[in-house]
């Protein structure tokens, strides 16, 4: 199978590094810094959106052709080919540039039940509902389509495995 980064230009790689740098940046402070890796989290999602509102801006504009996010998106034939294993994770920072109202919801999610579970849960706990959401979302996509070539991408996993940590363990709140 090809990747579609072997025939990126150097404006299409400035683009998914940027979109590289916006996720991991504010994760890689969050734990630098011991803040909040919800609020990490929420900005690492609003971020990647940013850049990929601009590449679709770059696209009218004829700078770039190819999807960068061919690599990083979730398709459920080839999800657990070695070579596209991150697909699991990465999908997960990942939106539709056309629907940013699905960005909206999933960061306020993320902001408003991700931090206040943080701080009942603590860090390390928080992280591993976090992931255990986000792979549980994956996992799942691929198993009620596999065979599909149809991409999925978005943070609903992950928010949504944060809301139902959230009310089973304080289903009163």
């Amino acid at each position: 199978m090809t990747y579609a980064a072997t025939v990126f230009t150097s404006a299409e790689w400035v683009v998914e590094w940027l979109w590289v740098a916006a996720v991991v940046g504010p994760l890689a402070y969050a734990y630098r810094t011991s803040t909040s890796v919800a609020m990490g989290v929420t900005v690492s999602v609003l971020l990647g959106s940013v850049v990929q509102v601009l590449w679709g801006m770059l696209a009218q504009w004829g700078t770039v052709d190819v999807w960068v996010w061919y690599d990083a998106v979730l398709v459920p034939s080839r999800a657990f080919e070695p070579a596209f294993l991150h697909t699991l994770v990465t999908a997960g920072f990942l939106h539709a540039q056309n629907d940013l109202m699905h960005v909206l919801g999933n960061v306020i999610i993320l902001a408003l039940v991700g931090v206040p579970l943080e701080q009942r849960l603590g860090r390390s706990r928080f992280t591993v509902v976090y992931v255990v959401g986000l792979l549980g979302g994956s996992i799942t996509w691929v198993i009620f389509n596999s065979g599909s070539n149809i991409h999925a991408l978005g943070a609903s996993g992950a928010a949504f495995g944060l809301l139902g940590a959230y009310l089973s363990g304080w289903p009163k709140d």
